[in-house]
């Protein structure tokens, strides 16, 4: 169980500006962390943008890889956590509230709100948050005793498919994507191609 990234966004309808990145891809090998890193990108930035404010949403991916839990905040600070596919829902989303608490602590929001580009606002201690809730028991223990963990009960559990609009599919939103370069595009191609022949009927 391993959170592999945390993005911080200024969220508007259909569009996600990144404000802060965070990545742990240490498990990842090393000649695969670019194409990692651009899939996480893409998938976080458009389920952010696709996510109305004040929303809560976990979207497992295919085959189970991972998931990809959402929170817009109603001021438009928007986060996106990328996990494993068995890191707990309710630990992802206490380290969501925390990160975002502190982040806006330290950095209001006339500081990012004016943000027209992607940009990586300086805040180190969402590393060591990150690092902190590596160990979900750990941080389940620690949420426990700050009576921190935030309330579920509206999260949305989506797949990607219905987060598409009507018509469109994923390999079109990738094409359009400035976040993939055309070898993690092709990477994906030739990845679901190969997976479809090896199916049973």
């Amino acid at each position: 169980m391993q959170i592999l990234a945390c993005i911080l966004y200024k969220y508007e309808p259909d569009k996600a500006t990144e404000v802060a990145t965070f990545y742990d891809l240490h498990k990842i090998s090393y000649f695969q962390r670019k194409t990692v890193k651009e899939f996480i990108k893409f998938h976080a930035r458009a389920i952010v943008s696709r996510t109305a404010k004040g929303q809560r949403q976990s979207v497992q991916f295919e085959q189970n890889i991972g998931k990809c839990h959402v929170y817009v905040a109603p001021d438009g600070l928007g986060a996106a956590c990328l996990t494993d596919g068995e890191y707990p829902m309710r630990v992802a989303f206490a380290f969501i509230s925390e990160l975002m608490r502190g982040f806006e602590t330290k950095h209001p929001v006339s500081e990012w709100t004016n943000v027209r580009k992607d940009t990586n606002i300086d805040y180190p201690e969402g590393d060591e948050l990150m690092e902190k809730f590596q160990d979900p028991s750990q941080a389940d223990k620690i949420a426990q005793i700050q009576k921190e963990l935030d309330d579920v009960k509206g999260v949305v559990i989506k797949s990607m498919d219905d987060i598409l609009r009507r018509g469109e599919t994923l390999d079109s939103l990738m094409q359009k994507s400035n976040d993939l370069s055309n070898t993690s595009y092709q990477f994906y191609r030739t990845a679901k191609k190969n997976n479809q022949c090896c199916k049973y009927y």
